[in-house]
């Protein structure tokens, strides 16, 4: 079974939320009517906005792990931000093991990185990805640092030959064999898989990338799925331009749990795997991020997953209007933007609506 969620809801909803919300101000009031309660009026008034960012990619993600975790975290993961296979299926890994990510570059880790896993005074590194990816020279760095307990933390690296293998082995590290339950994306590209990170964090559900443009899996990933200690459940994230119908017909094949969602792109494939994942859950936040790059949302995806709430990738200057209207209907009090100007423009900073008036 497929599952979009089309943008084809009151459009007129989503245009009304869009003039609604206040970046500096209400407009629109015509007629007098009798005062509402506070809490009512705030309601009405739609949800407020806040952004994440920094003068790049690494300190975004340093400020969205300080917003995460500002009392620190045994824990931390560490992922190249200079690709995005390796971090794909590292956020809900992150999420089930209470750490935030942050990215580095191959050779050298960025000063302000450093000075924030000396912040988080962590026990433990994990460092997704092979030398290719993060080099000897940063695992050096990070062996340097001294806690405030005088130990040093360990690092445990989890990598693989290519970043389907690199997927699976950093799944058995977070989840064990013991996991049953995956979300489905394509390593081929980012969008579909950034959704399913927030959305598999939250649930506590892995997201296994496989070569979506194949025909069916390969062998490691089969032998991967019948090996688990319970029966298999699956959510395809995208549609079959990103996973194959011939990769969903031999996943149908080992288990009748397998649902897809998808739409005519990826904002709409996004809203259809958060309108799975989150209806009826009322979560008080949700987060935004670019679709048309990467690096912004892989450390938003694991703190999105932490908190319960969903990440939409949406367009760098307008919002889709079923997204909109999502938002609404989540009753989300909260939304929060990540990365810069940039990336994503005034125009979503003031929910503008694709479809309405901009």
């Amino acid at each position: 079974m497929t599952f979009a969620v089309r943008s084809t809801r009151s459009i007129v909803l989503a245009a009304l939320l869009a003039a609604a919300v206040s970046v500096g101000g209400f407009a629109g009031a015509a007629v007098a009517a009798p005062a509402a309660p506070a809490a009512e009026a705030a309601d009405a008034a739609g949800p407020t906005v806040d952004r994440i960012a920094g003068a790049d990619r690494y300190e975004a993600a340093v400020n969205i792990s300080k917003a995460s975790k500002p009392g620190g975290s045994p824990v931390v993961f560490l992922v190249t931000g200079q690709n995005y296979p390796d971090a794909l299926s590292a956020a809900p890994a992150a999420v089930h093991l209470g750490a935030p990510l942050l990215l580095t570059t191959k050779d050298s880790l960025p000063a302000v990185v450093l000075a924030e896993i000396e912040r988080l005074a962590p026990q433990l590194v994990v460092i997704v990805g092979g030398v290719n990816s993060v080099s000897k020279a940063v695992e050096t760095q990070i062996g340097a640092i001294i806690n405030p307990d005088q130990t040093h933390p360990a690092i445990n690296r989890v990598a693989g030959a290519d970043r389907y293998e690199a997927s699976r082995n950093i799944i058995t590290y977070a989840f064990g064999t013991a996991a049953s339950k995956f979300y489905i994306a394509t390593g081929a590209n980012f969008p579909d898989a950034l959704s399913a990170g927030s959305a598999g964090g939250a649930a506590d559900t892995p997201v296994l990338l496989v070569d979506g443009g194949k025909p069916t899996l390969d062998g490691a990933t089969q032998s991967f799925l019948t090996t688990r200690d319970a029966n298999v459940s699956v959510k395809i994230a995208g549609g079959p331009n990103s996973v194959s119908p011939g990769i969903e017909a031999y996943l149908r094949s080992i288990t009748d749990d397998v649902k897809r969602f998808a739409g005519a792109d990826r904002f709409e494939a996004s809203l259809a795997i958060n309108h799975d994942a989150f209806t009826g859950t009322a979560p008080a936040r949700v987060f935004l991020a670019t679709g048309s790059n990467f690096p912004d949302a892989l450390a938003g995806a694991a703190y999105a997953g932490a908190l319960k709430s969903p990440l939409f990738v949406v367009h760098g200057d307008c919002v889709p209007s079923g997204i909109l209207v999502e938002i609404a209907e989540l009753g989300a009090k909260k939304v929060t933007l990540l990365g810069g100007p940039a990336s994503l423009s005034a125009g979503v900073a003031a929910l503008q609506s694709c479809e309405g008036p901009q």
